[in-house]
């Protein structure tokens, strides 16, 4: 089984020409709500290329969560531990989207949903993998400390987050923490890719990987640096990329698959993903991912 636990919002996607240069009225040129939110995407991944998986996170009592969970009931999404929160609205956000696939986000998450203490109840049994994200930190703090004792795999996603003590024992607990440029940052300070790579691995020796949007992903394994990067193509959407890179990855991972083929496959999943409007509607099929993986590129650096 694969548990994804944390984030899950109702997405607000506002299509738009261009981005304005300063603060005018636009015209939309489409409005449409979808299912967002990086546990709940990765999920979402991981059963479209085969495989079952157990959606764990925080909703209220409001219109937004009747929405999403009828999402995840649609796509037969497990989601019988998901903690509801009375009187708290559920996650959403505003995202713009402009006609060559990049997008501005907005999201908020009320206190009362993100204050609750309550945390799920999960057997962290055999061959059991887990996808997390720093939207409910104590859950994927709970989570790290059981899967280190048990040597499991946990996969986190490390983005838009504040270091402190508990990020960084998730990080130091995690078997495959990923980051984004700017989470590396946070944690490094070093803005260089690679040598942000090496200052962690100086650290702790043991993976690490940095996601780089059209550069591709970086990892550090037995202290080389391995970059996988997609060709180009021809950009209808970003928005969810990163969600969907890190649900394919974990899909994987789970299945026992190489580094290497993880990474080709995870990269393949994310660049298709980017070919086609949509959100969780147009993430690939395995088979597609296997074609195209054919023209990832791999490198030592």
């Amino acid at each position: 089984m694969i548990y994804s636990v944390g984030s899950i919002f109702l997405d607000h996607i506002i299509k738009i020409d261009n981005f304005p240069k300063k603060p005018v009225k636009v015209i939309a040129q489409g409005i449409e709500k979808r299912l967002g939110g990086s546990a709940a995407v990765a999920s979402f991944t991981i059963k479209k290329l085969g495989l079952n998986t157990s959606f764990i996170g925080r909703l209220g009592d409001d219109d937004a969560s009747k929405y999403l969970k009828s999402e995840l009931r649609k796509f037969n999404i497990e989601h019988k531990d998901v903690i509801f929160i009375k009187g708290a609205q559920s996650s959403q956000s505003y995202v713009y989207e402009d006609k060559n696939g990049e997008r501005l986000l907005a999201a908020f998450s009320e206190k009362k949903l993100l204050n609750n203490k309550k945390l799920p109840k999960i057997e962290f049994t055999k061959n059991t993998t887990f996808i997390t994200d720093l939207r409910w930190v104590e859950a994927t703090h709970y989570i790290a400390k059981n899967c280190q004792k048990k040597k499991l795999n946990q996969i986190v996603d490390l983005d838009n987050y504040k270091l402190n003590t508990k990020v960084k024992q998730i990080i130091n607990l995690s078997s495959h923490p990923i980051f984004s440029e700017t989470g590396s940052f946070e944690y490094t300070k070093i803005k260089s890719i690679i040598g942000s790579l090496k200052k962690m691995y100086s650290i702790k020796n043991k993976f690490y990987a940095i996601t780089a949007g059209n550069k591709g992903v970086y990892w550090i394994e037995n202290g080389i640096v391995f970059n996988c990067k997609p060709p180009k193509i021809k950009v209808v959407e970003t928005n969810c990329a990163g969600d969907v890179f890190h649900g394919a990855f974990t899909a994987f991972i789970h299945q026992k698959y190489s580094m290497i083929d993880s990474m080709k496959f995870a990269t393949a999943t994310a660049s298709l993903k980017c070919t086609k409007n949509g959100g969780i509607y147009s993430i690939p099929t395995f088979s597609s991912v296997k074609n195209f993986a054919k023209k990832i590129q791999l490198r030592k650096l």
